[in-house]
């Protein structure tokens, strides 16, 4: 299609349209987030509402911007696919009887089809109307425009089922959409649809990824990090945890970390002969996650845990965690094994940078770590170690964090909460 200029982009989403009376606030929010992603870009493009779906307009200026749109609307969740397309316009006075309509369409198609190489290939056409008054239906129209094509380009074999190329035909009330390739979006639902997460994030591959499919399903994403010491904020930025998170926020749009630092909780088991302490340091963990949870509005944790993959990560144990406090923990990657987990890792840009050197903090605390827990022992534990003070140590461990947002992959401030 490179001889035309590309003057539409077509959205197509999948699960909003199954929301019934609240399909509207669903694609309200997709098309907020397009526009967030495209202005970010300095991409100031409209986007409307169409039935069915959403299309941008593209400025006559700004064609040879479409592959930086077409990365775009790659990262943005609620988008199954999207085809940049040529629109026609009926409007005068000579296309008013449905022959001339006709005998346009057909012009603009085959010479599409002349724009793209032929040899060796298949095709076919499929026509949708919205304009249910156009006086031939679908089947004639793709009949009418596949004979024209082979009649008047090089391409001679069709294929219904699987072709190499499917030229695409929309025909609407005074005008007809053309497109000849689509691409896959992300699918899922709108980011900011669904409410808001906090997640536990690790220098690993696992949560990203997490924090990931989160983001798909529609959730608002926030971070939280736990560091051996309290960051300053120039440390901070060059932080592998921070470069995670500004790369996820591709996805998420919108997110903040806190990096906090579990000095007072490594303070309260110094010199004390403690077994349990890698669990008894995730339930600390989901306690100061959930404790910050309910000050930003999220409603609930979220983590990398994978069933099973690693001693702190068995059934009893990811129990005695979940007991600790009174807020779900979602668990993406509960039953997904490892390759495919490093699969996706690698299919959003984030698995390079969590393989690369770092010392985990739970690898830090424990070298060995239990098996097997049971939340009531542990909770007797707690009570001997900490004497009544957790809510006190919480609350130090809280005042020390550092915040950073982001915004579609830039960092925007940094101070400390």
């Amino acid at each position: 299609m490179s001889q035309f200029r590309i003057n539409k982009i077509i959205i197509h989403y999948g699960e909003i349209g199954l929301k019934g009376k609240n399909q509207p606030v669903f694609r309200k929010q997709l098309k907020r987030n397009i526009q967030q992603k495209l202005k970010t870009a300095a991409l100031d493009w409209p986007v409307t509402e169409t039935r069915g779906s959403l299309s941008i307009d593209v400025p006559e200026s700004a064609v040879e911007q479409i592959e930086q749109a077409r990365q775009i609307l790659r990262e943005v969740a609620g988008i199954v696919w999207f085809a940049p397309a040529v629109k026609t316009l009926f409007t005068d006075g000579n296309f008013s009887d449905g022959n001339t309509k006709l005998k346009k369409m057909a012009e603009t198609v085959t010479q599409i089809a002349n724009g793209r190489d032929a040899e060796g290939k298949t095709f076919c056409v499929r026509v949708k109307r919205s304009d249910k008054n156009f006086p031939f239906n679908s089947l004639q129209l793709e009949r009418r425009f596949g004979a024209a094509i082979i009649e008047n380009t090089n391409w001679k074999k069709v294929k219904l089922d699987n072709p190499d190329v499917t030229f695409s035909i929309i025909v609407q009330p005074g005008a007809a959409l053309f497109y000849d390739q689509r691409f896959p979006g992300m699918g899922g639902l709108p980011v900011g649809t669904v409410g808001k997460a906090l997640t536990l994030l690790s220098g690993g591959i696992d949560s990203p990824v997490a924090a990931f499919l989160a983001a798909k399903r529609g959730c608002r994403v926030d971070f939280i990090h736990f560091t051996a010491t309290t960051m300053q904020q120039k440390e901070a930025a060059a932080y592998k945890i921070t470069q995670l998170a500004r790369d996820l926020s591709h996805f998420t749009l919108r997110s903040k970390l806190y990096l906090v630092p579990y000095i007072h909780f490594d303070m309260a088991l110094f010199g004390k002969q403690v077994s349990y302490e890698l669990i008894l340091f995730r339930r600390f963990m989901a306690r100061t996650a959930a404790r910050l949870a309910g000050r930003i509005d999220a409603e609930v944790l979220l983590s990398g845990d994978n069933l099973a993959q690693v001693a702190s990560q068995t059934m009893s144990n990811l129990v005695s965690t979940s007991r600790a406090i009174g807020m779900p923990i979602l668990r993406p990657l509960l039953t997904y094994d490892k390759q495919e987990i490093i699969d996706l890792a690698k299919k959003i840009g984030t698995y390079q940078l969590s393989v690369e050197p770092y010392k985990d903090c739970c690898a830090i605390i424990s070298r060995h770590p239990k098996t097997r827990s049971r939340h009531e022992n542990l909770t007797r534990l707690e009570e001997e170690i900490f004497a009544g003070k957790y809510d006190d140590l919480i609350e130090k461990t809280l005042q020390d964090t550092v915040c950073l947002e982001f915004r579609d992959g830039e960092m925007q401030n940094s101070g400390v909460n």
